[in-house]
This record gives structure tokens, C-alpha cells and sequence, in this order.
């Protein structure tokens, strides 16, 4: 029975599950997912890379996340795309809006159906990710695919569901890379070592399972005459992936857990955070198996060099089980880089554009420092982590504090939203960069794409149309190198919201920024845990007044961390 029937089944059920999982995060020896270099990793329970999470949208989802890295490392963890609406201090952000869990600590997050989640609040579903929020940890392992099924039933017919997992992966950890390579005089993050493709099993009413092998070790498992809903995710640090099956169709289904009408391609572009499904039919014969391809798009490298020894076409199989089946042949090279527009994907669920109430326009560039450190900024303004966590500012201050942007800190580019208005963002890109641009706590509109802000060509620097009916919605969108993005949401999900380049090498130089939604209404509903507030004081880290622990002031900051000095 294909999977679109079984809301028979699941429509007798008022309630799903409650998936409790307890995780101890922590290193692992001899790490070698690439076959080139062992390196420790990050594993949870010991099992690298960790056990993927696929459960039902009614379903009652938590983690009892320990810290059992036994080095004194902090850490945390965030759902990616998951809203948390009034459970803020879930979201995993360290320094928005928690302290990073102490090692030996744990700290519950809930993930979906949260009991203190208003019943109204929108049911989530289709495809999401786990990872760390601390220090560049999920480029060291700490990353999942999370899936998420409709109980109510999908909105499109399979028979089958398999999540294509995404990575990019370093020979050495990231804390060593970033200070002898990155944030250093003249420095630029490195090429990654290698792209990284592992293949899971996301059945609905089955526990994920992760397949065997990476790359060309891994082997994605067909059936004649049915058709499989092929979720990909990109849970990279630096890189953009096209990929595509040779000798099989696509049509795009969902992007970012909105169900979109279907869009044919034959190849998909993801970029670091983004997800995408695809609807792929098998063929009716066994007498071919094909490649997949996962090609890393090299101009999201500053420093590579086709000599490097990053192999750049990542490949596995599909296979349709019969030991007697040649390779067929179809495409297997990529005809352009360009990059996808997504506006053309039309949401199922249609949400109109309205006006904005409020419009702010955030610059962002990589540039040079005094120190000769290029630093990622918004507006020149480089992010600086606050002491007090964004989120515990936001419900201590008075109302007259808590409303003034000022209160996060001179480098937090913090910008207070208020309550259900409609939020414009327009986000110009001077650098020669693209930036997978991620807001926490969110699906926004994406209204506008700029890809050359200098052109007169209005194919290129097009204006923004007023009244589209159904623009695209999403939680992570890629910022053209010279050109921008607007994106328009509503301030409906009070909290601290962390907004940044998730290519993790800018966010580590500085491309963030908070946006500070309803903080006065936040206030009264938000009911923080008591362990949010004495992991801080474990770590003597303030847990009131603003970004630096002062009360009542927009000018001192006590012993907040300085932002380095701009070029003159």
C-alpha cells in the first residue's frame, strides 16, 4: 500500500508516540570514513557517523543529551528547521539561548509536541537535521539526518523512503584547522579533505537505519516497478553538492519540510543546511545497476587548486539486486555550477505575500581586519558570542531594555521584532562568496533573488514584485556572490533567534546576527528550565542583564569579549 493511504491509520490516532533518546556525545578513535586518514570523531553512543532519527509529525519527540567528551569540551544540540515555539530554550544555540552543556552535564531538549507547545501550533513534517551548535562540532561528527513523517498522511504516493546524507569532511579536527589555517593573519579555511555520502533507510513506522559504507562503498537498494521518495541533506561545513541518479528522473517535492507541487529536474543543488525530496520511479528490469553522483562545487572552495587531492565526483550505486547486472551508462558530468533558483518551487499550502511593517537591510562581507584576519560581518559589524545568553537578556531586562537592540551587545547585530509583525529582511552580498543563509525558529518567504546587484539587466537585478501569490518558504537560502536575497516572516514565535552563514567557517569569522522576536510577550510565556540557568552559573557565566551581565544598560558591557578593530 503506498504510503499516502496510510492516513487510514494514522487518523485514529489522537496522539503519536513519546520517542525519549537518551545520547551521550563525546570522541571516538580511528575515524576513517574517507579510507585515506583515522582521525578521532564525534560519535553519539559510541556509533559514528550517529544513528539517524526518523519519526512520526504527531509524535513526541525529546533527547537527554550528556556531555561525556571527558576533556572539558562544552557542547549542545540544535533541530535544524525545528521551530520550538514557546520552548526557545530548546533550540540549542549556544550563547543565544543557553550555555553550552558542561562535560559530564546533560541537558533535556524536547524537539516536537513539547507539552508547553500551544495546541494550534503548526505540525511539523518532511526533513530536517540534528547537529551540534557548538564550536564547529558537527563538522567533527556531531550531525543526523531527523525525519519527520505526516501522520495525517504524505502528501504525494511512494512506496519507500530513503534519506541521502551529505557531508564534507576534514583529516583534522576542527578546532586545529581553524586556528592554523583560518583565523589567522592572511588565513582562508581550507578545501575539505574529502565529500562524504552515506545512505538511510527513513520507512515511515520503522526506526531509521543507517546503511553500510560511505561513497563508492555505499549501495542505495532498489526494486523494480516502484517508486521512492529520495530525501537529500547537505550537513556540510563548506560545501555545495550537486547531485543526480544516472538514468533516472526527479521531481522535486519538498524543500526545507515544505511540500511543494512537483518540479522536475535532473539534478539537484543543495546547499550546506538546505534539504530537498525528490520522487524518483525505479525502472521495471534488474538488468542495470547506475551510479549517484554527489559532485562538490568547487568555487565554494577559496583556496582550491585542481592539483588538490579532493576527489570532487562522489559516487555510489543503486542497485536493483541482481548479481548479474552491468553498470548502465547515463549522465556523468555536470553541464553548469550555476546556482538553482529555487523561487520557482511552488509550496502545496499556499501563503500569500503581504507587506512589510518593518524593513531592515543587513550588508554582509568577508572582510580584512587590522589583524589581517578576514572576519565574516553584517553591516561591518562582526558577531561577538554575548556572556549572558541572547534569550536570558531578553526575559530579565525591563521592557524598555529588552526592546532596545542595544541591550544584546555593540556586536550581536541584533534586530527586535515586534509581536505578529510582518519582517522584511533584505540581505545584499559584497563578497565573492555564496552564503546558505539559515534562520532559527522559522520558514521565511524568499520574495526577491538578486545574482548580479550592479546589472541593468532585469533577469539579473530584477525588482521586488509586491502581491506574489505563494512564494517559496524555507529555512536556509543561498546568498549569490554580488547579489541578494529578501526574505520576508512573521514575528509569531517569540524568543532569541540565531541568524547566520551555515557555511560553519564564516559563522566561526563572524556572519551572525539575532533576531530578538516579540521579547516583551517572550517574557510571560516562556517557563525556562531551572538546569538552563545553573549550567550557566556552572561555567560562571552570567544569567541576567545584557549581553555582558549589566543590568539596565545599552553602554557597558563589563568583561564582554571586545570586537577586533576594522581596517580604517
Amino acid at each position: 500500500m503506498k504510503v499516502a493511504l496510510a492516513f487510514l491509520g494514522f487518523a485514529a490516532l489522537a496522539q503519536g508516540a513519546s520517542v525519549t533518546k537518551n545520547w551521550h556525545v563525546g570522541w571516538v578513535h580511528n575515524v576513517n570514513p574517507d579510507g585515506l586518514h583515522s582521525r578521532r570523531g564525534i560519535a553519539l553512543n559510541g556509533q559514528f557517523p550517529p544513528q539517524a532519527l526518523s519519526v512520526n509529525s504527531n509524535d513526541y519527540v525529546a533527547i537527554n543529551f550528556t556531555n561525556s567528551f571527558g576533556d572539558g569540551s562544552p557542547s549542545s544540540l540544535h533541530g535544524h528547521g525545528i521551530f520550538y515555539n514557546n520552548t526557545n530554550y530548546y533550540d540549542g544555540a549556544a550563547g543565544i539561548v543557553q550555555c553550552p552543556v558542561p562535560d559530564g552535564q546533560s541537558f533535556h531538549y524536547e524537539l516536537l509536541n513539547s507539552p508547553k507547545t500551544p495546541a494550534s501550533a503548526e505540525k511539523q513534517i518532511g526533513t530536517y537535521w540534528l547537529h551540534g551548535h557548538y564550536k564547529g562540532q558537527y563538522i567533527d561528527g556531531l550531525r543526523l539526518p531527523f525525519v519527520i513523517h505526516n501522520a495525517d498522511g504524505e502528501t504525494y504516493e511512494y512506496d519507500d523512503d530513503y534519506t541521502v546524507a551529505l557531508s564534507d569532511w576534514y583529516h583534522h579536527v576542527h578546532a586545529d584547522v581553524l586556528k592554523n589555517k583560518y583565523l589567522k593573519p592572511n588565513g582562508t579555511y581550507p578545501t575539505p579533505d574529502a565529500g562524504l555520502l552515506y545512505f538511510v533507510h527513513t520507512r515511515v513506522n520503522q526506526t531509521a537505519k543507517n546503511l553500510d559504507g560511505f561513497n563508492e562503498n555505499a549501495t542505495l537498494p532498489f526494486e523494480p516497478g516502484k517508486t521512492y521518495r529520495i530525501r537529500v541533506v547537505n550537513m556540510s561545513s563548506a560545501s555545495l553538492f550537486n547531485f543526480w541518479i544516472e538514468g533516472h528522473d526527479m521531481k522535486i517535492i519538498e524543500v526545507d519540510g515544505v511540500d511543494v507541487h512537483p518540479f522536475p529536474v535532473d539534478q539537484l543543488q543543495v546547499s550546506i543546511g538546505q534539504r530537498y525530496s525528490v520522487l524518483v520511479k525505479s525502472h521495471n528490469t534488474t538488468e542495470h545497476n547506475w551510479k549517484i553522483h554527489a559532485n562538490l562545487v568547487p568555487d565554494m572552495f577559496d583556496m582550491y587548486k585542481p592539483t588538490d587531492p579532493i576527489k570532487l565526483n562522489i559516487t555510489s550505486t543503486l542497485s536493483y539486486g541482481n548479481p548479474h547486472a552491468e553498470m548502465g551508462v547515463g549522465r556523468c558530468t555536470v553541464d553548469s555550477y550555476e546556482l538553482f533558483d529555487d523561487t520557482q518551487l511552488q509550496p502545496v499550502k499556499e501563503v500569500p505575500m503581504v507587506e512589510p511593517d518593518m524593513s531592515i537591510n543587513r550588508i554582509a562581507t568577508l572582510p580584512p581586519y587590522a589583524d589581517d584576519v578576514h572576519r565574516g560581518t553584517f553591516d561591518n559589524k562582526t558577531f561577538v558570542t554575548p556572556l549572558t545568553p541572547t534569550m536570558l537578556s531578553m526575559m530579565s531586562e525591563p521592557v524598555s531594555y529588552k526592546m532596545n537592540p542595544a541591550t544584546y551587545g555593540p556586536n550581536s547585530n541584533a534586530v527586535v521584532a515586534p509581536h505578529l509583525q510582518m519582517i522584511e529582511l533584505v540581505i545584499p552580498n559584497f563578497s565573492k562568496s555564496k552564503h546558505p543563509m539559515h534562520l532559527h525558529g522559522a520558514k521565511f518567504q524568499v520574495v526577491n533573488r538578486v545574482s548580479d546587484l550592479r546589472s541593468k539587466d532585469p533577469k539579473k537585478n530584477p525588482p521586488l514584485k509586491e502581491g506574489q501569490k505563494n512564494p517559496l518558504r524555507r529555512d536556509t537560502v543561498v546568498l549569490p556572490p554580488g547579489g541578494s536575497v529578501t526574505i520576508r516572516f512573521r514575528a509569531d514565535n517569540p524568543g532569541a533567534w540565531f541568524l547566520h552563514c551555515h557555511m560553519d567557517w564564516h559563522l566561526d569569522a563572524g556572519m551572525a546576527m539575532v533576531v530578538v522576536q516579540a521579547p516583551n510577550v517572550a517574557a510571560k510565556r516562556l517557563q525556562i528550565p531551572s538546569y538552563v540557568t545553573e549550567q550557566c552559573k556552572m561555567q560562571h557565566m552570567p544569567i541576567s542583564g545584557n549581553a555582558g551581565g549589566i543590568p539596565n544598560s545599552t553602554i557597558q558591557f563589563g568583561k564582554l569579549t571586545p570586537a577586533p578593530s576594522p581596517l580604517p
